[in-house]
C-alpha cells in the first residue's frame, strides 16, 4: 500500500512506535478539538506544518496545529500570539490580520560530529530542554514551566551492549508554577503537580531513518511525503534547505482522532486524548538515512480533556479540564564514546552541570519571561 517507504522507513519501527507511543501517553494526560479556521504553512514550499504550539498574550498554551497545519481561530483578546515548531523560526503575531502564517526554517550551525578512529560506538547526546504544562477551566489556570539539562547513551550498534540505561536522565532543573485559581495569583519555584515529567518518558528516535525515494527522484523540488490513516496524516516527513523533519501523530488511526484510556476511568482520572505529536528535525545531508547524531531537535505535544472526577477537582470544576503539554528538546552537544568510557560516565553522573542554551532556542514569550523572573524573585526574597 506504501511502495518502498514504511518497509523502508526502518521505524517499520514505525508502528511499534506509533502504538508505544499511544500507550505511554495514555497512562499520562490530556482539550476538545474545535473548529481550526487559521493555518500555518512552511515559507520555503507552502506546506502545512503540523504540531506547532501557540502561545497566547499571557503565556498559556491555547492550541496545536493539526496534520493540516489548521488550528483553532484565536480570539483578538488573546494577541500578540507566538507561534512555535521544531525546525523553524518562532513566529509572533501582533494582531489576527491574516488567516494564513509562514514559518522560516532555522539556519543550524551544529558542527559535525567527528569520530575518532577506535571503536567509539555509544553515542553521547546533551539536550538542552523546555517543558510547558498547563490545567485549564472557564476560570482559572495552573501554568507549569520547567529547563532541564540531560544526556543520554545511544548504542549505534548491534555489538555496542551499554551497561547502564540509555534513557533520558535529567542533569539539572529549574521549575516555575503560576497559579491563577480561586481570585489568588501566585508563584513558586518548587511546584507539585499531580503529572509526572515528560522529560524523564518521552525518548526521541533512536534508529536510523531512511530518506523516502522520491527525495531523490531527479527535479524533485516537493520534498514531502505523507502516510494517511483513518483519523488523519498519521506520518509527514518533509524535507528544505536546512532540515529533514519526521512528525507523527499517535492518533491518526483511532476512530474520530480520539481515545479515552479505560484505567484512567477506573481511578477517576477519566481523559480524552486528542492531540499526540512527535515531530524531529534533523541537519540536512545527501546520505540515504538520517541517524541520532543527526538530530537537532525533537518535541511532543500532547492535547486532552481532563473529565475524570480529581481532575476536575483540582481546579474546583464542573466541566472538563484542558490540558495541555509541550515538550521541546534540543541538542547542546553529541559525542561518540567507547563502551568503556561510556559506562565511566554515566556510572559517575555529573554534579556540576550548568545551562547551556543553544542560538536556534527561541526567547521565552514574555508571559513566560515575567513568570520566571518574579518566581525567582520570591524565591530569593524567603531566602533573606
Amino acid at each position: 500500500m506504501l511502495p518502498g517507504y514504511r518497509s523502508n522507513f526502518a521505524l517499520d519501527n514505525y508502528i511499534t512506535m506509533k502504538h508505544t507511543f499511544i500507550l505511554f501517553i495514555s497512562v499520562l494526560l490530556f482539550c476538545s478539538p474545535v473548529d481550526a479556521q487559521e493555518r500555518v504553512i512552511d515559507a520555503t514550499d507552502h506546506s502545512p506544518i503540523s504540531a506547532a504550539s501557540i502561545f497566547d498574550a499571557t503565556g498559556n498554551m491555547v492550541g496545536f496545529t493539526w496534520s493540516d497545519g489548521v488550528f483553532s481561530e484565536i480570539p483578538s483578546s488573546a494577541y500578540p500570539v507566538t507561534i512555535r515548531c521544531m525546525g523553524y523560526e518562532q513566529l509572533v503575531i501582533e494582531r489576527p490580520e491574516n488567516k494564513t502564517w509562514e514559518m522560516t526554517p532555522i539556519a543550524y550551525e551544529l558542527k559535525e560530529v567527528v569520530i575518532v578512529p577506535v571503536k567509539r560506538n555509544i553515542l553521547k547526546q546533551t539536550f538542552y530542554v523546555r517543558e510547558y504544562f498547563s490545567m485549564s477551566s472557564e476560570t482559572d489556570t495552573v501554568t507549569f514551566f520547567s529547563e532541564h539539562m540531560a544526556e543520554r547513551f545511544v548504542p549505534t550498534s548491534k555489538d555496542a551492549k551499554f551497561a547502564g540505561d540509555s534513557k533520558l536522565r535529567i542533569l539539572k532543573s529549574r521549575q516555575y508554577a503560576h497559579y491563577q485559581l480561586f481570585g489568588e495569583d501566585s508563584i513558586t519555584t518548587n511546584p507539585d503537580t499531580m503529572f509526572p515529567s515528560m522529560t524523564t518518558i518521552f525518548e526521541p528516535i533512536d534508529k536510523e531513518i531512511p530518506v523516502p525515494k522520491s527525495f531523490k527522484e531527479p527535479g524533485n523540488t516537493a520534498k514531502l511525503y505523507e502516510v494517511p490513516e483513518k483519523s488523519g496524516i498519521g506520518l509527514i516527513v518533509k524535507q528544505n534547505d536546512q532540515t529533514f523533519t519526521i512528525s507523527m501523530d499517535a492518533l491518526a488511526d483511532t476512530k474520530d482522532h480520539k481515545i479515552s484510556p479505560w484505567p484512567l476511568k477506573l481511578i477517576g482520572y477519566t481523559m480524552e486524548i486528542n492531540q499526540g505529536y512527535v515531530t524531529q528535525a534533523y541537519r540536512v545531508h545527501d546520505k540515504d538515512v538520517y541517524q541520532p547524531k543527526d538530530l537537532l531537535e525533537a518535541s511532543i505535544v500532547i492535547q486532552a480533556d481532563g473529565r475524570g472526577k480529581y481532575i476536575r477537582k483540582a481546579l474546583k470544576s464542573d466541566k472538563p479540564i484542558i490540558i495541555r503539554c509541550l515538550n521541546e528538546l534540543y541538542i547542546v552537544d553529541r559525542d561518540y564514546l567507547s563502551k568503556e568510557e561510556a559506562k565511566e560516565e554515566y556510572k559517575n553522573k555529573p554534579t556540576d552541570v550548568k545551562f547551556v542554551i543553544p542560538s536556534t532556542v527561541p526567547p521565552l514569550n514574555e508571559a513566560t519571561r515575567r513568570m520566571v523572573e518574579r518566581a525567582n524573585a520570591e524565591a530569593k526574597n524567603n531566602t533573606l
